[in-house]
C-alpha cells in the first residue's frame, strides 16, 4: 500500500498493492489495507497477491452410507487407497473387511503395516489383507536366563492382547522339572521349544513329552532337555497361558491413534479415545505394535474427560483432553528408560488452555502443531527463554466466522501444501504458513496466520489429501476433488456451476474520516487468462453501487482455445490494468469490492488504486 498526501484540488493516488487474507475481527474502518473484510473464495497465489480458488469435481461413484475414513497404504511400489464406507473397508471398490464400525476411523502406518482404529476394531493391513491386531498378538518372553529351578531376569512385558507368554531357560542337561515364574497357570495347552547344540529346534507338547502341574507352575519333561550349548545361552522356551492383570483393559474401542517413540521416533503406537475408558491411553512396545505391555496403559489426567487427540514436537508427545474450560487440558509426555522392552511415557507437565473439540482437527503445519478449540485454532509452541511449552492462538482473523459455526466437534482438518485447511459444514478455512503477522490484540501469541475463507455447496464430512490434491467426502456419499491447474479456465467451476469470488477492502478514509473525499478514477491490476472478467463496486454512504464491468481487457489470444463471444487479439500474458473514470463526490469514507462470478473464469488481483482529492470537513 502506498499513499501520496494531497490538499484540496490536488489529486492524489492511493494504492492497495499487497493482499494478505481476510479480517473478520475488526470493523471495516480498522481493517488493514492489506486485508479483506469479505474475501470469499480467494486464496494466496504468491505472497502478497490473491486469486480465485479453483473448483472441484465429484467422482462418478456415490457410496451408499457414511464415508467414515480414507486411508492410504504407502510402499515403494505405490499407494493403495482404502475407503471406509458404513461398516466395510474397500480397495478399488472391492470389499476387503466387512466388520468395521459405522463411525469415523483413523490410521497410522509404521513400516509396511497400516494400523486402523474405528471405535470397535483395532486392525492391521499388510498390503494384501486385513486382520485384527489381537489375532497377530506377539507372545512375549517375560523372563529370560532362568535355570530349571527359577531365577532369571524380566525381559518383556506381559501382552494384554493375549493370554499367551513364554519363559526361556538355560538347560543343565539333567533336570526334568522346570519352575515357571507364575503359579495357577491357564488351562490352555502348554508347549516347549528346545534348541540342541546345533541350533535345531524340537517342539514338545503337553501329554506328549511333558506334563504340567498348573497350580504349582511346574513343567515336567519325560526326559531332560539337552544342555545349553555353552551353559549361558537360553535353549528351552516354554509357552503357556495366564491372563494379564490388565487383560480387561483392551485397546479395542479406541478412536484416536498416533505414532511416537523415544527421541521423537515414530516406532510406537499410541491409542486412546475409548468410550468405555475415556481418559485411558495405551502404547505399544517400541518397534512392535503387536505388543501392548501390561504396564503400558494408564489414565492421563483423570478418567472423567476424554482424550481427543495428540500433537508432537521434538521429543515430546502432547495428550489433549476435552476437560472443559481453561484448565490443564494438555499433558506433556516424555519417554523414560533405557530398555526398549520397558520404556514408559511419564507426564512431565501439564498446560493450561482451551481444550481441543474435534478429534480430526489435529495437523502439523510446518512444525507448528495445530488443533481446533472453542476459542479458535491453537498451536503448541516452545518458549525461547524458559524452554517450556504453551498454547497460542493462530486463527485470530477468522475467529468470528469460525466460532459461530455449529458442529465444531465434527470439524475436519489437514495440512495441505503451505496451508492448514479446516472444514465445517460447507465452509472451508485456510491458514497460510507463508504469511504471519503480529496483532497487538493478541499479545500472548507470537504471530497469527493470514487466513482465507471458501464456501462450497456440499456438506463436508471428511477432508484428505491425495496425490497432491485437496479432496473431501460429503454427507451424501460423494467424493470431491479440487482442481490443481489454476491456469486453466476449465478448472474454475464447482461441478459445472460458477464460483463467486470476492475481494472487498476495508474503509478508505485517507488519514481521517473528518474530511470529504472525491474519487475520480478506480483501477485494478488483474491476472490475465483466456477468459476472465471483473466487476467493481464502491460503497457510497452505506449502499453498494456497481462502477464498471470489464470482460475484455485481461484476456489473451490462443488459437487452440477460441471463444468468439470473448475474442481478443492480445497476446500479452502479463497482468493488465483495468482502469475507469468514476465520480464519487463528497464522501467521508468508502470501500471497494471486486468480484468474479462467471463460469470457467480465473481471477487474480495484484493491485487496486484510486485517484482522489480531499475537501472540506464532512457534514
Amino acid at each position: 500500500m502506498s499513499v501520496k498526501n494531497t490538499f484540496k484540488s490536488e489529486r492524489g493516488v492511493y494504492t492497495f498493492d499487497t493482499f494478505k487474507g481476510v479480517d473478520y475481527v475488526h470493523a471495516p474502518g480498522n481493517v488493514s489495507p492489506q486485508r479483506s473484510t469479505d474475501g470469499l473464495n480467494m486464496v494466496r497465489s504468491e505472497v502478497g497477491k490473491v486469486r480465485k480458488r479453483t473448483g472441484y469435481r465429484l467422482d462418478e461413484k456415490q457410496w451408499e452410507g457414511n464415508i467414515n475414513g480414507i486411508h492410504f497404504y504407502v510402499t515403494g511400489e505405490g499407494t493403495q487407497c482404502i475407503t471406509h464406507c458404513k461398516n466395510t473397508f474397500y480397495i478399488q471398490g472391492e470389499p476387503v473387511w466387512r466388520d468395521a464400525n459405522d463411525d469415523f476411523s483413523r490410521s497410522v502406518q509404521i513400516g509396511e503395516y497400516l494400523y486402523i482404529v474405528d471405535g470397535k476394531n483395532f486392525l492391521v493391513y499388510d498390503g494384501e489383507s486385513f486382520s485384527s491386531v489381537r489375532d497377530k498378538a506377539y507372545v512375549p518372553v517375560i523372563y529370560a536366563h532362568r535355570t530349571p529351578g527359577g531365577g532369571g531376569q524380566p525381559y518383556e512385558q506381559v501382552n494384554i492382547l493375549t493370554d499367551k507368554r513364554k519363559e526361556s531357560f538355560i538347560s543343565d542337561g539333567q533336570s526334568t522339572e522346570y519352575l515357571l515364574s507364575r503359579q495357577n497357570v491357564g488351562e490352555g495347552p502348554i508347549s516347549a521349544l528346545i534348541l540342541d547344540t546345533n541350533g535345531s529346534a524340537t517342539e514338545i507338547k503337553e501329554n506328549s513329552g511333558l506334563t504340567v502341574n498348573r497350580a504349582a507352575g511346574i513343567v515336567k519333561f519325560s526326559s531332560p532337555p539337552a544342555a545349553s550349548r555353552d551353559g549361558k545361552e537360553d535353549n528351552v522356551y516354554i509357552e503357556y497361558e495366564k491372563a494379564a492383570e490388565n487383560a480387561g483393559l483392551s485397546p479395542e474401542g479406541c478412536t484416536v491413534i498416533t505414532s511416537f517413540g523415544k527421541g521423537g521416533r515414530r516406532d510406537t503406537l499410541f491409542l486412546s479415545g475409548s468410550k468405555a475408558h475415556p481418559g485411558r491411553q495405551w502404547f505399544s512396545a517400541a518397534g512392535n505394535p503387536y505388543l501392548f505391555g501390561n504396564d503400558s496403559t494408564r489414565i492421563i489426567g483423570g478418567d472423567n474427560s476424554e482424550i481427543v487427540g495428540y500433537s508432537r514436537s521434538e521429543d515430546k508427545l502432547f495428550v489433549h483432553k476435552n476437560a472443559g474450560g481453561i484448565s490443564r487440558n494438555i499433558f506433556v509426555l516424555e519417554c523414560r528408560g533405557n530398555d526398549e522392552n520397558f520404556y514408559s511415557y511419564q507426564v512431565s507437565s501439564a498446560m493450561y488452555g482451551p481444550p481441543a473439540v474435534s478429534k480430526s482437527s489435529f495437523a502439523n503445519l510446518i512444525n507448528d502443531p495445530l488443533f481446533l478449540t472453542d476459542a479458535g485454532v491453537y498451536a503448541i509452541t516452545k518458549s525461547e527463554y524458559r524452554q517450556r511449552y504453551y498454547t497460542q492462538l493462530r486463527s485470530f482473523y477468522i475467529n468470528p466466522s469460525l466460532l459461530s459455526a455449529k458442529g465444531r466437534e465434527s470439524a475436519r482438518a489437514v495440512a495441505f501444501n503451505d496451508f492448514y485447511v479446516i472444514a465445517l459444514g460447507r465452509d472451508i478455512y485456510l491458514l497460510d504458513s507463508l504469511q504471519k503477522s503480529f496483532e497487538i490484540d493478541k499479545e500472548y501469541s507470537n504471530f497469527q496466520y493470514e487466513a482465507y475463507h471458501w464456501k462450497i455447496d456440499r456438506q463436508i464430512r471428511l477432508l484428505f489429501v491425495q496425490e497432491g490434491r485437496l479432496c473431501f467426502a460429503d454427507t451424501e456419499g460423494r467424493i470431491g476433488r479440487f482442481y490443481t491447474d489454476f491456469l486453466s479456465p476449465a478448472c474454475y467451476n464447482d461441478r459445472g456451476q460458477p464460483i463467486a469470488a470476492v475481494w472487498q477492502t476495508g474503509d478508505f478514509k485517507e488519514d481521517t474520516a473528518a474530511k470529504e473525499k472525491s474519487i475520480y478514477r478506480l483501477w485494478a491490476v488483474c491476472d490475465v487468462s483466456l477468459r476472465t472478467s471483473v466487476k467493481a463496486f464502491a460503497q457510497i454512504k452505506g449502499i453498494w453501487k456497481q462502477l464498471f464491468y470489464d470482460d475484455t481487457t485481461c484476456r489473451y489470444f490462443k488459437w487452440s482455445d477460441i471463444q468468439w463471444s470473448k475474442f481478443t487479439w492480445s497476446c500479452d500474458k502479463t497482468p493488465k490494468t483495468v482502469s475507469r473514470s468514476v465520480r464519487i463526490k463528497g464522501v467521508n469514507k468508502t470501500a471497494f469490492r471486486f468480484e468474479n462470478d462467471s463460469l470457467n473464469e480465473p481471477f487474480g488481483l495484484s493491485e487496486i488504486g484510486i485517484e482522489y482529492t480531499l475537501g472540506k470537513f464532512y457534514r
